[in-house]
C-alpha cells in the first residue's frame, strides 16, 4: 500500500495514463515547435502529429469532468499549439492572380510503384487526363518498355528517362520541349530541367526523396538541396514529385520558408492525402507534392487515382504571376 495508506483506484491509474499521454504528446510538438527532426523514429512519429495530437481532446474532456483541472488545462494548451501550427492548412495566404491571357500549364505527378504490373491502365488513364507533363517516380526498366510501346509515348515528344531498380527511377515526358540539365546530386535519381511552356520557361525538378526510414541522412540532404534550390531560384522553378514527407516534417517546412508555396495548400486542401492507397488504413498522409517559387503560381489542382499503384496522383495547373 502507498506511503499514507492511499491505494491506487482504476480513476488514480487512468489519470496516469492521461499524463502519460499529455508528456508524450507534449515533447512531439515541442519537436514541431523547435524544428527539430532528430531521428528516423521521430520522423515517423512527426507524420502523425494531427492524428495523435486528437488524443487530447477525450483527456481535456474527461480531465474537466472529473475536476483535474491541471490535466484538462495542460491538454488544451498543447492541443492549440498544434492547432496554430496547422493553421496555414487551412487559412493559406491569398494566391496572387496569374497573367492576364495566360494558358497554363498542366503536370501531373505518377508514383508508378516499382512493383506495378497495371501500366496499361496506367497509360490509358494519362491518356484521358491529357496534362502537358507528367513526372514519373519509381520508373524502373520494365515500366519505360510498357510505356513506350503504349499510345501515350505517341503524344509526348520529348521523353527523359532515368529508370533504375526499385524505387529510385524517375522520368519526365513532355509535350512542350525541354532542356535537360545537370544531374541533381540526390539520393535516387532525379532530374533538372526547362520546360518551354506556352506562357514561360518552368524550372523543374522531378523528385523522388527517399524516406527517412530508408536512409535518414540522406532524406535531410535531399531537402535541405530542395531548400537551397528555392532560396537561390532566379527565374520561376517548380519541385514536382514524391518528397517522402508532410508538412509535418520542419524539414519540409524549411521548403516553405525558403519561398516554396504547396499547390494543393494553396488551394484550399492542405489536409489532403495521398499515402497509402493500397492498404487496409485509408490515405492518411500527403507525400506527393508540388511546389512552386516566386513567379508561379498553381491555379488549380487535382488528384487521381493510379492503377496499381500506393500512392495517389495529382494534375497541376500552373501559370507565371501577374
Amino acid at each position: 500500500m502507498p506511503a499514507g495508506g492511499s491505494r491506487w483506484t482504476l480513476p488514480r491509474y487512468l489519470e496516469l495514463v492521461g499524463w502519460l499521454t499529455v508528456a508524450l504528446v507534449g515533447l512531439l510538438t515541442l519537436t514541431q515547435t523547435l524544428g527539430w527532426t532528430g531521428t528516423r523514429a521521430i520522423a515517423v512519429v512527426q507524420a502523425l502529429t494531427p492524428y495523435i495530437g486528437v488524443l487530447l481532446v477525450p483527456i481535456a474532456l474527461i480531465a474537466l469532468w472529473r475536476h483535474r483541472l491541471t490535466l484538462a488545462t495542460t491538454s488544451a494548451a498543447i492541443g492549440l499549439g498544434i492547432l496554430l501550427l496547422a493553421a496555414p492548412l487551412a487559412f493559406p495566404d491569398a494566391r496572387p492572380d496569374p497573367a492576364a491571357g495566360t494558358v497554363g500549364l498542366r503536370i501531373a505527378s505518377v508514383n508508378l510503384l516499382y512493383t506495378n504490373d497495371r501500366i496499361d491502365d496506367v497509360a490509358r488513364m494519362l491518356e484521358t487526363l491529357a496534362p502537358d507533363v507528367i513526372v514519373f517516380n519509381e520508373y524502373t526498366p520494365e515500366h519505360q518498355a510498357a510505356l513506350q510501346h503504349s499510345p501515350l509515348a505517341d503524344a509526348y515528344t520529348y521523353r527523359i528517362d532515368r529508370s533504375g531498380s526499385g524505387g529510385g527511377g524517375v522520368a519526365v515526358w513532355s509535350r512542350p520541349s525541354v532542356i535537360v540539365g545537370d544531374h541533381p546530386d540526390t539520393y535516387n535519381y532525379s532530374l533538372d530541367l526547362v520546360v518551354k511552356g506556352p506562357d514561360t520557361d518552368i524550372r523543374l525538378l522531378a523528385i523522388h526523396m527517399p524516406t527517412p526510414l530508408d536512409s535518414f541522412d540522406n532524406w535531410q540532404r535531399d531537402l535541405h538541396t530542395a531548400a537551397r534550390i528555392g532560396r537561390e531560384a532566379t527565374s520561376p522553378t517548380m519541385i514536382v514529385g514524391d518528397i517522402n514527407s508532410s508538412y509535418w516534417h520542419p524539414d519540409f517546412r524549411e521548403l516553405l520558408d525558403a519561398g516554396f508555396v504547396d499547390a494543393h495548400t494553396a488551394n484550399g486542401k492542405g489536409f489532403s492525402t495521398s499515402w497509402p492507397t493500397d492498404r487496409i488504413v485509408p490515405a492518411f498522409v500527403r507525400l506527393d507534392h508540388a511546389l512552386t517559387t516566386e513567379g508561379l503560381v498553381a491555379t488549380h489542382i487535382d488528384d487521381f487515382e493510379i492503377p496499381g499503384s500506393d500512392h495517389r496522383g495529382f494534375v497541376v495547373t500552373v501559370a507565371p504571376t501577374r
